[in-house]
């Protein structure tokens, strides 16, 4: 945790990032959930035309106090006074300014984010190289130029969007996971229930393609910072490969090392693809099971 308070420091001054990101945050995710929770009054009015069910509607607005019972009442309302047609074109266009603001704001709240990175990487990336600059001679002996010059040009990138990254876990995800969690608990808590019980399954598969996907990430910098190291060694020595008559040896190690980071990067990429379509089907599959449940 000090680590990451430490790399922290490099975003100052955060806050003029990050109050605009919360708020814009809060605001898309409002709007988000209402996006979903305006739908249901949205089908009632395409299904239900006669008054009797409309009666039934009011009677379950009436007992709501909350923004989704106050939309209910004002959609039963309007069937009785302007028709369903009618009601209907105003559902639209609620519908469709909330999808509009969640998206605008969720825009917003990415600018910022985007404007954090790259402060962060400017702030991160001037201190390395400063940094190196300060280092003593001897620490040059011992080190491959290829694994310094790595970690300024690379490494650097990955510890920033680790940083950021880790911003918008902590407060988006969680916030975004509470707030959808008390709308399902106020449609039915019965299923909400078997969801918190059914959901974690594919969680943990899709926590398993993310686990190795880190290890093969690890494992291709450090050949990408060989491969670095052995092009700057091979140029600077350049002279000496030409009079020993060495470049294919030269060349078949360098070979070697870029099909290894070849095949590293074409699994890690396989492996990347993979991730959209399981959670899509475990989604899928999940909501399956969740149906099937409540209309048992």
């Amino acid at each position: 945790m000090k680590t990451y308070f430490r790399l922290l420091s490099f975003a100052k001054p955060i806050e003029k990032f990050a109050i605009p990101y919360v708020i814009a945050t809060l605001l898309s995710i409002l709007f988000g959930t209402l996006n979903l929770a305006l739908l249901s009054p949205l089908f009632e009015t395409l299904l239900n035309k006669k008054g009797a069910k409309t009666e039934s509607l009011t009677d379950k607005a009436a007992s709501a106090f909350n923004v989704l019972g106050t939309f209910r009442k004002f959609v039963n309302d309007s069937i009785l006074l302007n028709g369903p047609d009618k009601t209907l074109q105003y559902v639209c266009i609620v519908i469709v300014i909330s999808v509009l603001l969640s998206n605008l704001f969720r825009y917003i709240s990415q600018r910022y984010m985007e404007d954090l990175r790259v402060h962060t990487l400017l702030n991160f990336r001037k201190r390395v190289f400063d940094n190196v600059m300060n280092l003593h001679v001897g620490f040059f002996n011992n080190e491959r130029k290829g694994d310094i010059i790595s970690k300024v040009a690379s490494d650097v990138q990955v510890v920033q969007f680790t940083v950021t990254n880790t911003l918008q876990v902590v407060f988006k995800e969680p916030v975004t996971l509470i707030v959808y969690i008390v709308l399902l608990f106020n449609i039915s808590a019965k299923l909400t229930f078997f969801s918190l019980l059914v959901i974690p399954i594919s969680a943990f598969i899709i926590s398993k393609i993310v686990k190795r996907l880190k290890q093969q990430a690890k494992e291709s910098h450090e050949s990408f910072a060989k491969m670095i190291g052995f092009l700057d060694e091979s140029l600077s020595g350049i002279k000496i490969i030409k009079a020993f008559n060495a470049s294919e040896r030269v060349k078949n190690k360098f070979n070697q090392e870029n099909i290894f980071y070849s095949n590293l990067m074409r699994k890690m990429v396989r492996r990347q693809q993979l991730g959209s379509p399981v959670s899509e089907f475990l989604g899928v599959l999940m909501i399956s099971i969740i149906v099937w449940y409540g209309g048992t």
